[in-house]
């Protein structure tokens, strides 16, 4: 496409989003003005559950659905203290089975082994990437007071990169 199509192109978005602005239709005008503006960046969704809540996975699909964004599952597996390979290999099966479930939305899923705080490599996955439109936390809940303060560090320094920070609860079972 050459540059004066896209600039005929972008002409025509913004008329378009100013007919719609003076009919009254904001939120259209909004959609408009905003296509495709976020469609290489991704929210991301930490936890170190187990197993991760399709209620969780369906609010942050449904973020990425309002942000224009894509989704990428950051998945903190505890590694046992005997265990000495960070492998995956008891929990294989129903990795590969949710990476199989998930790949066809367009879900990255990444499942990390290891002894340290959720936060801690979060950080060190995201703390210097740009396109990340904001982290989202099943329910983060800290092991003692090395891994609240790496959570009070994280949300500091997630945030001074603009980065915001969700922590998503999900509704109570009964």
């Amino acid at each position: 496409m050459s540059a004066l199509t896209t600039l005929f192109k972008k002409l025509e978005e913004s008329m378009t989003a100013a007919t719609f602005a003076e009919a009254g239709e904001f939120e259209t005008a909004r959609q408009f003005l905003k296509s495709n503006k976020n469609a290489h960046k991704r929210v991301l969704l930490g936890t170190d559950k187990p197993e991760i809540e399709p209620r969780t996975i369906s609010y942050a699909l449904h973020l990425c659905q309002r942000l224009g964004g894509g989704l990428e599952i950051f998945h903190m597996l505890r590694m046992a203290e005997n265990e000495t390979n960070p492998g995956l290999s008891q929990e294989e099966k129903p990795l590969a089975a949710l990476n199989a479930a998930l790949e066809p939305k367009g879900v990255v899923y990444q499942p990390v082994s290891g002894p340290g705080c959720l936060a801690d490599e979060v950080l060190r996955h995201a703390g210097g990437r740009r396109d990340i439109l904001c982290v989202v936390f099943d329910t983060l809940e800290p092991e003692g007071t090395t891994c609240r303060k790496a959570k009070e560090n994280m949300i500091a320094r997630l945030q001074a990169l603009h980065c915001p920070v969700v922590m998503y609860a999900g509704a109570a079972r009964t």
